[in-house]
């Protein structure tokens, strides 16, 4: 079954934020939707696609300590 985004999606989405902001306050991305959420499922709420919850980049990455 193909993966569709249904248009649910533009009535959650989130405020903007800087984007190394974005996962630190616990948004998630949907690479379908192109949009960030605050949920706590691993779903996205529109189109079903398992949403990303850290950044690709080491550079939005935070220092561990």
């Amino acid at each position: 079954m193909v993966q569709v985004c249904n248009g649910l999606c533009e009535r959650l989405k989130s405020d903007r934020f800087t984007n190394n902001l974005r996962y630190e306050i616990g948004q998630k991305w949907c690479s379908l939707c192109a949009l960030f959420f605050f949920t706590e499922e691993y779903t996205c709420p529109c189109c079903k696609t398992r949403l990303r919850s850290k950044p690709r980049s080491k550079k939005y990455e935070l220092p561990r300590m």
